[in-house]
């Protein structure tokens, strides 16, 4: 005994720098696009809607496929996110040491009463400044080392993706052959 079922519906939102990837890789797993719409809060961010009869050949496949490219997109997502943030980490927290040293120099020169806690307070300020120069320095070098990193595992995850993308539009393709 066979069901008729309408038409299975999917709603998905992403940045807008990713929309032509989603578009073309939701049309290689067999779905029509319905509706393509702004965000009304987030101007960056694309609607789609869209819809894929219930029984379509070879539809396990294409589930299976399709969460594997969800999969690889978020992971995608996380490695262009993490360029900036172990730079802006490390940065930081070596910035914040420098400010330190500068604040705790500064409390030394204002309380001085000899020419030693003078000088060590001066001293302290000028670490802290140094700190604060090896702080941009480290930031600098760590971004550019996870540059090439996650530039390499967004490269891999790309063509991934498109791996998947191609052996669902094959899938697709032969089941509209028949």
């Amino acid at each position: 005994m066979e069901y008729a079922f309408g038409d299975d519906k999917l709603a998905v939102a992403v940045k807008e720098n990713g929309s032509e990837l989603i578009g073309r890789a939701y049309g290689a797993f067999g779905w029509r696009t319905e509706r393509v719409y702004r965000d009304g809060r987030y101007s960056d961010v694309v609607h789609f809607d869209f819809a894929r009869p219930h029984s379509v050949p070879c539809k396990d496949r294409l589930q299976l496929l399709q969460v594997r490219f969800e999969v690889g997109v978020n992971y995608l997502g996380k490695a262009v996110r993490r360029v900036p943030l172990r730079a802006a980490l490390t940065g930081a927290l070596v910035a914040l040491i420098g400010v330190a040293l500068v604040v705790y120099g500064a409390f030394v020169v204002a309380l001085s009463t000899t020419a030693v806690f003078l000088s060590a307070g001066a001293g302290l300020i000028g670490l802290g400044v140094l700190f604060g120069a090896l702080a941009a320095f480290t930031a600098v070098k760590v971004h550019e080392a996870d540059k090439r990193k996650y530039g390499m595992i967004a490269a891999v995850l790309r063509q991934n993706l498109e791996q998947i993308i191609s052996e669902a539009a094959q899938i697709t393709e032969a089941g509209n052959e028949h």
